[in-house]
């Protein structure tokens, strides 16, 4: 059964002014049907199909759409946490205020990227390398407060489950062919992995001597 959104709510999802959807859709970029009374609805499928259609595109998805599928992500990590064993809260809990703020900044920074690579072919070698840096910025942060690799590699591999989800939950309006699921699985697992091997090898680094200075991790976020 499809899951019918007004104009407001449509608009919300994509992270856009209601004056562009309506836009969007008098030009047909995305179907909207109306009530007996006049008013627009769009359906839940056609607004996740048009920003999974964009990853097929030459030209990225508004940032401002990146970052609703963000807030989904996050809250979903959120509620999920608390939930969860004691042992996976404490990674989370053993950050101050500043520390906590400087994990979400680089969840966006992160999200931000993953969808660039989803996005943009052309540019994956470059956003491959942001990913590691990435992945070393997060090594940092948990450095910084003497969380465990392990610990790390946990809280990580969670976050990045709970992108995955945002992206592909059937609930939230997702309509992909079985070949279109695989194929964006499989990029989003070879970006995320490129990401765990750079944070992996920033620890290895700092427990080897290597580099002795734990570098700030908030050098890479938006860059």
């Amino acid at each position: 059964m499809s899951r019918w959104l007004t104009l407001s709510a449509a608009s919300n999802l994509l992270g856009i002014h209601p004056a562009t959807l309506r836009q969007w859709a008098d030009a047909g970029k995305i179907p909207s049907y109306r009530t007996p009374g006049g008013h627009r609805r769009f359906r839940a499928e056609d607004i996740r199909a048009f920003l999974m259609q964009a990853s097929h595109s030459d030209s990225p998805p508004e940032l401002s759409a990146e970052e609703s599928l963000f807030t989904t992500a996050l809250v979903e990590t959120r509620r999920d946490l608390q939930r969860s064993p004691p042992t996976e809260q404490l990674w989370y809990s053993q950050f101050d205020e500043e520390g906590m703020t400087n994990q979400r900044m680089l969840g966006r920074a992160l999200f931000e990227k993953a969808i660039r690579y989803l996005t943009l072919p052309g540019h994956r070698e470059e956003l491959i390398v942001e990913g590691r840096e990435l992945g070393k910025a997060y090594a940092f942060s948990s450095l910084k407060y003497r969380i465990s690799l392990l610990d790390t590699v946990r809280a990580f591999q969670f976050f990045r489950q709970k992108l995955l989800h945002s992206l592909t939950n059937p609930e939230s309006g997702a309509r992909l062919t079985e070949q279109e699921d695989i194929a964006l699985r499989e990029d989003f697992d070879a970006f995320f992995d490129e990401v765990l091997f750079g944070l992996i090898d920033a620890y290895e680094r700092q427990l080897l001597g290597e580099d002795r200075t734990v570098e700030s991790s908030t050098s890479m976020i938006g860059g």
